[in-house]
């Protein structure tokens, strides 16, 4: 006897079963919810157990042991159908990585062993298919052209089927209605289909059969097309977007094999010498499949391009999901724009409001060019600007949906200002070097070139005496500037007397206790007159030595109308050389303050302060507040305070 109770619940139905004497006995718990009732499960197991007792993983078949899974257990992963017959030898275990299907549709138990298929109408007519089997499967069909496989979990299937009936189910002209419950018909009727639908088919294994089954679909008059035979196309034509960064996507019309694009972009042809370098899929799924591919070019003009399909270095085509390959017959176009470059005329003018011509290069083939400020158009690119303030214009231009910018500065010069240093100095013999300086609107001016009266083009020159001319221009601007220097040669002797004023910010020619000089200006012109150089209470910065002569005196501590004068030597009220730690020369490891050429004589220093900064660590330097040459001789340092600072280790 075999005893059967029927355990209703939640989550699941419970089979237990007993062998008993020849006694049946039937229990059941009333239904809960949408989970089957007893009549339901009685039908289904009924015709289970005309097979014989299952295992977990279904009823063991020597041909096909073992259940599979995989990604086409969900309707994201589906199947496609490209041909009219399958035949699967080993069924599938489980439903996938989420159950799809709810118990609220005809499918009491949901998903059992699921596998799903996915296939797109190429006509219309009648759709039915035959899944051969000597099990108990159920089906439910889906229409997801709008919806999509997310949209399953809350739709109603178009036709389901739940029969308990051993052996083969479907959908033919034998079978009835659209939706059939565990006692019903095997066979659904057919159901009637318009071109261009997708739909989605569960075929789930009750039993947990792991003998397989044979999924056909007829293709005989009055039925619908379903294979897919077309090959993918650019769709709609010339669907191809300009990401401005000289890649492009292209769009088909249905989805294709990842794997068929080659990364080299070898699947691509370009027109006008373009070169195509590199080709992807994007947001390839789940199955490898996407509807979309980024290429990556570069192309000499800006223009129309044709892009066109070739057998790719992997040896195919695009293959859509059925491997059907696109032909190479299909082309679309594209507008590419280059990188723009706008050139002035000249790059700095002296006079506000010159004319200057501002050239775009990069052809726009027939775009518009703006240019900013003033907002000016035409299609030629070519402006005619005239700044009277330094001005960056911008020029942009849009073409094929892409836009493109380039700027220029136009400087505009209040002037060239030149000078030579020393200006007008007297030497005893030989040579003296003058160094000429430009400034631009009051900053210097890296770029500008020197042209001297001698030839020589350098900034600096060495001479000897005589009269020389500089000349600065800038280069791309409209004006120049110039000075000039006279070098005089002259002996000097102990017996003059001349007497130089100087102030820390003096700017006269230091004849007069009104017009004082510049420190730098006084040891000029003190070179062989002897002089004596009366210098103000202040601080007089400097970064480069200052070299005394011989006969020359340099006495501080006069106050600013050189009547009175003091001996302080306390900081802020002595007359203070405040000497930084910038290398004599602006090279090298010594930094001095005054320097005494070797063998002078009769020189005296009096009532001075000389700082210098500390030398940075590791630099190397050495400080000296005074540096006096080899073999000077009657000489006489009076009252000066002289800190050289610390030099480095």
């Amino acid at each position: 006897m075999e005893q059967i109770i029927y355990k209703i619940g939640r989550s699941r139905i419970i089979k237990i079963a007993f062998i008993l004497c020849n006694l049946c006995i039937h229990n059941s718990i009333a239904q809960e919810s949408n989970y089957p009732t007893p009549e339901e499960v009685k039908a289904k197991e009924e015709g289970l157990e005309k097979m014989g007792w299952q295992t977990p993983i279904g009823k063991i078949n020597s041909a096909s042991p073992l259940m599979v899974t995989g990604p086409m257990q969900d309707c994201a992963g589906a199947i496609p159908v490209c041909a009219q017959s399958y035949t699967q030898s080993s069924s599938y275990s489980g439903n996938g990585s989420i159950s799809e299907v709810p118990t609220t549709t005809c499918l009491k138990s949901g998903e059992k062993n699921s596998v799903w298929y996915i296939f797109n109408t190429q006509s219309a007519g009648n759709f039915g298919f035959t899944l051969a089997t000597a099990k108990d499967y159920d089906y439910a069909l889906y229409d997801i052209t709008t919806i999509g496989c997310s949209g399953i979990p809350s739709a109603t299937p178009t036709v389901c089927n739940y029969s308990g009936a051993i052996g083969n189910t479907g959908m033919s002209s034998a079978g009835s209605g659209t939706s059939q419950p565990a006692g019903g018909n095997a066979f659904c009727a057919l159901f009637s289909v318009s071109a261009g639908q997708t739909y989605a088919l569960i075929i789930s294994n009750y039993t947990g059969d792991a003998s397989g089954y044979t999924l056909t679909f007829p293709s005989t008059a009055g039925y619908a097309s379903i294979t897919d035979v077309t090959p993918p196309t650019i769709n709609p034509p010339n669907a191809i977007t300009n990401n401005c960064d000289n890649t492009f996507n292209i769009t088909l019309s249905e989805p294709i094999k990842c794997s068929s694009i080659s990364s080299d972009g070898s699947d691509f042809t370009i027109s006008n010498s373009g070169t195509i370098t590199a080709a992807s899929g994007i947001g390839c799924d789940v199955n490898g499949l996407t509807s979309q591919i980024q290429v990556t070019y570069t192309a000499p003009t800006s223009r129309t391009y044709t892009v066109g399909i070739k057998t790719g270095s992997d040896g195919n085509t695009l293959l859509d999901n059925c491997s059907n390959a696109m032909s190479t017959s299909q082309t679309t176009t594209f507008n590419h724009l280059i990188n723009l470059s706008l050139t002035a005329s000249v790059s700095s003018i002296c006079v506000s409001g010159s004319a200057v011509t501002l050239t775009t290069t990069g052809a726009n083939a027939g775009g518009t060019y703006t240019l900013n400020p003033g907002g000016v158009t035409n299609t030629t690119g070519i402006f005619t600007v005239n700044p009277t303030v330094t001005t960056t214009y911008i020029v942009s231009v849009t073409y094929g949906g892409c836009t493109q910018t380039a700027t220029n500065i136009v400087t505009v010069i209040s002037n060239i200002v030149a000078a030579i240093s020393p200006i007008n100095p007297t030497i005893c013999s030989g040579t003296t070097t003058l160094t000429a300086s430009s400034l631009i609107n009051g900053s210097t001016c890296s770029t500008c070139t020197y042209s001297w009266s001698s030839g020589a083009t350098t900034n600096a020159i060495t001479v000897g005496s005589g009269t020389y001319t500089v000349t600065v221009t800038k280069p791309g601007a409209t004006c120049t500037g110039s000075a000039t220097s006279t070098v005089t040669l002259t002996s000097g002797s102990s017996s003059n007397c001349n007497i130089i004023y100087v102030s820390p910010l003096g700017v006269g020619d230091g004849a007069t206790a009104t017009t004082p000089t510049s420190i730098n200006n006084a040891l000029t012109a003190a070179v062989c007159n002897g002089a004596i150089i009366k210098m103000q209470v202040g601080n007089y910065p400097i970064s480069n030595k200052l070299v005394v002569s011989s006969y020359v005196t340099l006495e501080g501590g006069y106050n600013i109308g050189f009547t009175t004068k003091t001996s302080d030597m306390s900081s802020g009220n002595a007359t203070t050389i405040k000497r930084n730690a910038t290398p004599d020369g602006g090279t090298g490891l010594v930094v001095t303050a005054f320097e005494v050429s070797p063998s002078q004589t009769g020189f005296r220093f009096q009532d001075l302060r000389i700082e210098i900064a500390d030398a940075a660590a590791g630099a190397k330097i050495s400080n000296y507040g005074i540096k006096l040459g080899a073999s000077c001789t009657t000489y006489n340092i009076v009252r000066c305070y002289i800190d050289a600072g610390q030099g480095s280790d």
